[in-house]
């Protein structure tokens, strides 16, 4: 019997049953093809022209598959792999989701040709046959990794439109329905049968895949909220296939991860663990799930998928960061728990396995140590962690980093110094640490020169007030140990000279040109020699330069003492300085450098001055930091009194204590100034301000009003850059009350409650006596609690609004008010003068009716009292508005008014209080109201960005539909002249 021939039979006709199952429910394309293929039938056209036989459905499935889908998909594999390869995780950070970069891929020219090969595929076959909605989701995933979303969206739809279920007779049933063949189950997939001869021989229908590829295009273009949609329905479909859950979780995970959902991120990516490529891969998820879940504070989750990573992973430094972050994810910071982090990892970088990271445990150890408050151990730590880098020069910068910032804050100013020139900033990837890191380089270098020349002068004036004896011991100590180190033969040691009829009795010279084997070897290619010639020469005649006349000390000398400032830092700072003034080394030269006389004291206590203002000024105007700022001018100013810089390191220290809020401390130095310096320059700036045109504020006052302008119209973000820019120039002196509060009340707005509270408390220790200042307290008080707060108002039935959204208006019975408007005897006297009108009487308001621009004034009709706010944002608005509300329940308590916030339009919001019972009561309010509101009401709020006025319910209606404040101001106006 030939069984090849029943074998080939066998396979023909399971391939003639499965693609009878599988093959596209009849799909058409339509395009326009040009003008000299106009008359060119393509594959796909001839689809409805021809039977579709079985050997038609054999040939154009095998072609369309080998020839097209097999080549484009593998093409797109590679580039995805190519992606990966070129990416590089950082394990200090939360990884991101996948380990590769859509920007990578996008710019992969093969993106191009599997494009090509997909429409390619798709119209020159039949579109019956088996591959086509194959190829249409290669194409979707081709634009998504080109990052083409909108046209990958529109080929996912039409995969889900065009290969939806069809009834018998060719119609699609409709997706959702009961006539979709469902049994009354909603479902919107394609159900699959895959039975094991059908996943041995044909490749599954690519709609289903095609609905978790919108969903994910759907997240890469910010529309989470259809992404939501879709994939909560897949996930609740009965139909969903078995083999595509895991990339199901895995998708909404990653939608998770987008939200900074990290506990169900975590979750739903351990289900996907299987939709992995390899172990690696798997390794890599693990790690990703316990940093979720230690963001999500789930600890012991956290723990478990570390260990697991660390038990999967191949990669080195992955295992390092995962057996470090397991031990560092115990959440207990007792002193015996921190103890016993360092021991772990102690015992791990002792682990053979651990030797080429141990650079990475060593740092990981430091900051344990700065967490128990042990710097010296960590600054031990950081050493070791240096000196095991092996080739991660990325972690040696980092170690070098911190050991700098440790230096810095303990004011080891020179030894930060060293460690951040060691530091390579193109390792450094935040920001903040790269401008500190470069901030600091350059003010640092400063303070060090002036540090040593601090230390050179106070050595010079210690020897100079020394005995004469004691003089002379110190500088003999010193030539010698100078020459020692430059290599310079003491000619006082020197061995005397040997008379040559003596010498026969001396050892014979080594001849070093001499072989002592029998075969010859040229003098300079023996390295033992040449070391031992070298060592002889030296000892024979020092450190002598490669010169004419080398053998002369005078000469050796002279060609020395040029270089002699190379060595200031291994040197002595006298000597050091003495030997780079000097022909050659001598007890008179050094000398000659002591301030031995007075003018050479106050010549030498000038240079001590000098280098203490630079470096007072390097903190101050480079670093920003005004603690060390402070001790050095206060250094300055009692060391060296009388000194030349004494009246501008004065101004200079008013300005660091102004800028730490110590107002007392800042006084004080005013007053000295004012004492010590009256007529100075600096004095009079610090009295006046920066001199400007007559009438004219500074620059900076125009600045901070620009700034706060643009706060209170809601530009933040720019007004942030610009105080930001603003500071640096000007400091905090032209900061105002106004500006820090709203400052303020944009941070609470934005849940930054440590950024509020240090502007609030910024404001009531600089301006006491303001205001705003009490209120700036009750403030902070009510952001401290705002967590027990918020916890009691949850569980109240309270209708909240949008910041920009208006609350409904609720006309009550109107007030019972006087019937006689009178003026305040009193008003408040920090608020800014106001015009007030005289008293109005009732029957005067009892005139006809004004009409102007359809708004009719009727003095008897119930009228809210307005608060017309211009280019106000509305958070300040509805701060506005609270402030009124609090105004009036302690003043107007008995009359229950009610106060609302309603925005107009872009420019303009409305506070509206009332109503009243007529015009006359509105005015009754204004009046009392107005005289106060900029000293008690709205003091954070200038005077130009509001205005009173009252209006009706039937005016207020008209005013909202047709925005025109103009014409309803024109109407006050023209019935009460004057009073608004």
């Amino acid at each position: 019997m030939n069984y090849g021939v029943i074998r080939r039979f066998l396979t023909i006709l399971l391939c003639f049953g499965i693609t009878e199952c599988f093959c596209q429910p009849g799909t058409t394309v339509e395009l326009t093809k040009p003008k000299q293929y106009e008359n060119r039938t393509l594959g796909s056209e001839k689809t409805g022209d021809k039977k579709f036989t079985l050997k038609r459905r054999l040939y154009q499935g095998m072609v369309t598959h080998y020839n097209y889908y097999f080549n484009a998909n593998n093409r797109l594999n590679d580039i995805v792999d190519r992606a990966k390869m070129g990416f590089k995780d950082d394990y200090t950070k939360l990884l991101p989701f996948y380990n590769y970069s859509l920007d990578v891929t996008a710019q992969d020219g093969d993106l191009d040709s599997v494009l090509y090969k997909c429409n390619a595929g798709i119209l020159l076959h039949d579109l019956r046959n088996a591959w086509i909605d194959n190829m249409y989701l290669l194409m979707g995933k081709a634009y998504f990794f080109r990052k083409n979303f909108d046209s990958a969206e529109q080929v996912f739809q039409y995969i889900n439109y065009a290969f939806a279920p069809q009834d018998k007779d060719g119609y699609r049933k409709p997706i959702g329905s009961n006539e979709s063949g469902t049994n009354g189950v909603f479902s919107v997939s394609t159900e699959e049968d895959r039975s094991i001869l059908q996943k041995i021989m044909s490749q599954p229908p690519s709609r289903n895949d095609a609905l978790l590829w919108q969903a994910k295009t759907y997240v890469e273009e910010g529309k989470y909220g259809e992404a939501a949609g879709l994939l909560q329905i897949l996930k609740s479909d009965p139909q969903f296939p078995e083999r595509l859950l895991p990339p199901l979780h895995e998708a909404i995970a990653y939608w998770c991860y987008k939200q900074n959902i990290y506990d169900s991120a975590a979750w739903h990516l351990s289900k996907a663990l299987d939709n992995v490529e390899n172990r690696e891969e798997k390794a890599r998820r693990e790690f990703l799930i316990a940093q979720l879940y230690l963001l999500s504070k789930n600890d012991s989750l956290a723990i478990a998928y570390y260990n697991k990573a660390a038990e999967h992973t191949i990669d080195p430094i992955m295992d390092v960061y995962a057996n470090l972050n397991s031990i560092n994810a115990y959440n207990d910071k007792s002193g015996n728990v921190l103890q016993e982090k360092i021991n772990n990892l102690t015992k791990l970088a002792h682990r053979d396995r651990y030797i080429t990271n141990r650079d990475i445990i060593y740092y990981a150890i430091a900051k344990i140590e700065v967490q128990k408050n042990d710097i010296p151990a960590a600054k031990q730590a950081l050493h070791k962690s240096v000196a095991a880098t092996v080739n991660n020069l990325q972690q040696k910068s980092r170690s070098f980093l911190m050991l700098a910032d440790l230096d810095y804050d303990s004011k080891e100013f020179v030894a930060a110094s060293n460690c951040y020139d060691s530091v390579s900033v193109s390792y450094i990837t935040n920001e903040a640490d790269k401008n500190r890191l470069q901030q600091r380089m350059a003010a640092l270098k400063i303070i060090v020169q002036g540090l040593a020349d601090i230390h050179t002068e106070d050595s010079l004036q210690a020897i100079a007030a020394m005995p004469k004896a004691a003089q002379e011991a110190v500088i003999k100590k010193m030539i010698k140990q100078l020459k020692k180190q430059q290599g310079i033969k003491d000619e006082e040691n020197a061995s005397p000279n040997i008379n040559p009829a003596v010498r026969g009795n001396q050892p014979a010279a080594t001849d070093l040109f001499a072989t002592s084997s029998g075969a010859a070897q040229w003098y300079f290619n023996n390295n033992a020699l040449k070391a031992q010639g070298y060592n002889t020469f030296r000892q024979q005649w020092g450190n002598r330069p490669n010169v004419d006349n080398w053998r002369r000390q005078a000469a050796v000398n002279k060609a020395l003492a040029s270089n002699a400032l190379k060595t200031q830092a291994k040197a002595d700072s006298m000597t050091a300085k003495a030997a780079g003034t000097a022909g050659e080394l001598s007890y008179d030269v050094l000398y000659a450098n002591l301030p031995t006389t007075p003018e050479k004291l106050k010549a030498s206590n000038e240079k001590i001055a000098k280098a203490l203002f630079t470096n007072a000024q390097a903190f101050q105007n480079k670093l920003e930091d005004y603690n060390p700022a402070v001790d050095t001018y206060d250094t300055l100013n009692l060391k060296y009194d009388g000194n030349s810089y004494e009246e501008e390191a004065l101004f200079n220290l008013y300005y660091c204590y102004t800028q730490l809020v110590r107002p007392k401390q800042a006084d004080s130095v005013k007053n000295v100034l004012n004492t010590r310096f009256a007529k100075g320059k600096f004095t009079a700036t610090l009295q006046k301000g920066p001199a400007g045109e007559a009438g004219k504020p500074d620059a900076a006052t125009e600045k901070y009003v620009e700034i706060y302008n643009l706060f209170v119209e809601g530009k933040f973000e720019e007004a942030k850059d610009e105080k930001a820019k603003a500071d640096k120039i000007y400091g905090n002196s032209h900061w105002t009350p106004q500006l820090l509060f709203i400052e303020a009340i944009y941070y609470v707005s934005k849940r930054e409650d440590s950024a509020a509270i240090n502007r609030l408390n910024s404001l009531a220790k600089m301006y006491p006596s303001s205001p705003i200042a009490e209120r700036a307290t009750t403030m902070i008080s009510v952001l401290q609690r705002r967590s027990q707060i918020e916890s009691y108002l949850t569980q109240l039935q309270i209708t909240r609004y949008k910041e920009d959204e208006s609350a409904p208006i609720v006309f009550t019975t109107p007030a019972e008010t006087v019937n006689v408007v009178k003026v305040p005897a009193k008003i408040d006297s920090v608020a800014k003068p106001v015009s007030v009108p005289v008293a109005i009487k009732v029957d005067s308001l009892k005139a006809p009716t004004f009409v102007v621009k359809k708004f009719e004034f009727i003095p008897s009709d119930p009228q809210y009292v307005s608060i017309l706010l211009d280019k106000v944002a509305p958070v300040f608005a509805n701060e506005a508005g609270n402030a009124f509300n609090r105004y009036n329940m302690t003043t107007y308590y008995s009359q229950r008014l009610k106060t609302t916030s309603i925005k107009l339009d872009d420019r303009y919001n409305i506070v509206l209080i009332g109503p009243f019972k007529d015009a006359a009561a509105a005015i009754d309010y204004v009046n009392k109201t107005r005289p106060i509101t900029g000293g008690r009401i709205l003091p954070w709020l200038t005077a130009n960005k509001y205005s009173f006025s009252m209006i009706s319910e039937a005016n207020l209606s008209l005013l909202k539909e047709t925005k025109d404040v103009d014409g309803y101001k024109q109407l006050l106006q023209t019935a009460l002249p004057g009073q608004f």
